[in-house]
């Protein structure tokens, strides 16, 4: 036995005996104690040995003590030998890596890496230094909690699971490769920090997944937190800080001059039952984004099932490519602050008993007219609702002062009004043409009849005195009655079908979008598909699971 191995031997030894005694305690001071992270994070493993000194128990009390005295710096491992970190940038590739996009066997997996721990421990306290890769052993599920900094990069050989909220800190860059699953535990979620980076580009074949951690069949709404991106460009809240992010942790902040600027990249990816409430009225998201500029590149994502808005934008001037978003528990697409992104082919559908708005649109709560203000620019949005009796779905509320352009855009089947405008400062961009509204299509509005702003009693006047239904007829001309044909149920729950048929009106009457690298020119019809289309942009990579 060397005079190296030896100390490193007992340290993990008194490791192993800390995190079972306190599994076994029930030691509330800390929820899971992660002996992976233990070995290769110092940090990390000087907390948890602070955290043991404090204990309300004697033999956790004692272990602290000892460790203590016997901890040291760096990792437990040899490199080449270890797996990886709590950030994952150092895991070996195992010669058989587990099957793509297949639902992970939970009990087993974890059954495997007690017995990978044990025999870990075993060979290290016998003296013997670990040559052979034990990434077989442990590669199926590899747990982040904590911060990451530096470079990481998620690899699809294996199901990452987050452990609460997890930050990409400043300067930080995290890579997720395509075909790669995430699972959330509760509680959990995915913070991108101003000036840092995500990179999660996945394809057709292999998107990139998001869900919950609970088995398949148990999973709900709010079983996590989502994923969270926040940058530099303008906002016009002062002191901007995220929801879901405690007020007094910087990390939250989001807002600058940036208007350029990136917060990375996230295309062909599924969010799933996201959301989780913080606190009374302050929830994350499927998607959140604070502050994310221009360079931030959003395509082919799919936010499904979230406990509240499917996606939230809060200022900034991100754009949206491809985007759908099914089951939000409230609104499926939100935005305040001065959101001035462009939208291109978004498709958002309510489910029947849950849900609020397809848009929820606000520029500023506390200051209508504050600047910068919110102010959109949307070309191809199908809006869809199952005309539910027992929610009041609207297509779109627009308030506290939103701007926003809406060109080429279906609204079908909602139980309430297609368009609620309110406050002064909403209205009056109308007039000063900061709102607008061209080659709309709205068909079985539901059984109110179309109704544009009144209340359920009919007498409010919210609006300043706006004539809605005059004005969408008469000035913007939009079109009532237009029958999409659909082929299927658009408003399944587990199977739907947005493309409309190849003779629904839904071909005419479209504006040509923008010249412009971000603009598909060609899309000259109404809605996010093309009418007829065998094949559309939501084919292979989208999935509808109830739970």
């Amino acid at each position: 036995m060397s005079g190296e191995s030896s100390p490193r031997a007992q340290l993990v030894e008194l490791l192993w005996q800390l995190k079972q005694n306190y599994d076994q305690s029930g030691d509330g001071s800390l929820r899971f104690i992660h002996f992976n992270t233990l070995l290769n994070d110092s940090q990390y493993r000087a907390e948890v040995i602070e955290k043991a000194l404090s204990s309300e128990h004697p033999r956790i009390r004692e272990l602290g003590r000892k460790l203590k005295a016997a901890n040291r710096q760096g990792g437990l491992l040899h490199k080449t030998s270890a797996p990886a970190t709590a950030g994952g940038d150092t895991a070996p590739t195992p010669a058989r890596p587990a099957p793509r996009n297949a639902t992970p066997q939970r009990s087993s997996n974890l059954w495997w890496l007690g017995l990978g721990t044990l025999v870990l421990v075993g060979v290290i306290a016998a003296g013997v230094l670990l040559q052979p890769s034990i990434g077989g052993l442990l590669s199926g599920r590899q747990v982040v909690a904590g911060p990451l900094t530096g470079e990481h990069r998620w690899s699809a050989d294996r199901t990452w699971v987050l452990d609460g909220i997890v930050y990409v800190e400043d300067g930080a860059r995290l890579t997720i490769e395509p075909g790669t699953r995430i699972e959330g535990r509760p509680g959990s979620a995915l913070v991108v920090t101003r000036d840092a980076s995500l990179h999660a580009a996945g394809n057709a074949d292999m998107p990139i997944v998001f869900t919950s951690g609970q088995p398949q069949g148990t999973r709900a709404p709010g079983d996590w937190g989502g994923v969270v991106l926040l940058g530099s460009a303008p906002v016009n809240q002062a002191d901007a800080h995220i929801e879901g992010v405690p007020a007094n942790d910087t990390r939250g902040s989001f807002g600058g001059d940036d208007a350029d600027g990136s917060c990375g990249v996230l295309e062909y990816a599924r969010i799933e039952f996201a959301g989780f409430e913080v606190y009374a009225n302050n929830e994350l998201n499927g998607l959140t984004m604070g502050g994310c500029g221009s360079g931030t590149i959003i395509r082919h994502v799919q936010v499904h099932r979230s406990l509240d808005d499917g996606v939230e934008m809060f200022g900034g001037t991100a754009d949206l490519r491809h985007v759908l978003i099914t089951g939000a528990g409230d609104d499926s697409l939100d935005w305040d602050w001065g959101w001035r992104g462009r939208v291109q082919f978004l498709i958002a559908q309510q489910h029947p008993n849950s849900g609020d708005n397809a848009f929820e649109a606000d520029n500023n709560g506390n200051q209508h007219d504050a600047e910068p203000m919110s102010e959109p620019v949307m070309y191809n949005v199908t809006l869809v609702s199952p005309r539910s009796h027992t929610r009041h779905h609207r297509a779109m509320t627009l308030r506290e002062g939103t701007g926003g352009h809406f060109h080429n855009l279906f609204m079908h089947g909602f139980s309430g009004e297609a368009v609620d405008i309110k406050d002064a400062v909403t209205v009056g961009n109308l007039d000063n043409g900061r709102l607008s509204f061209e080659a709309l299509a709205i068909n079985d509005i539901g059984g109110r009849g179309i109704r544009f702003f009144e209340d359920e009693s009919g007498d409010a006047d919210d609006d300043g005195g706006l004539d809605e239904a005059a004005y969408f007829r008469d000035t913007v001309g939009a079109r009532f009655g237009v029958d999409p044909q659909f082929s299927r149920d658009v408003s399944s729950t587990v199977n739907p079908d947005f493309a409309p048929g190849g003779t629904s009106g839904l071909r005419d009457g479209a504006v040509a979008p923008p010249q412009g690298e971000f603009w598909d020119e060609s899309a000259l019809y109404i809605g996010a598909i093309r009418p007829g289309a065998a094949r559309d942009w939501t084919d292979g990579w989208t999935d509808f699971p109830l739970n």
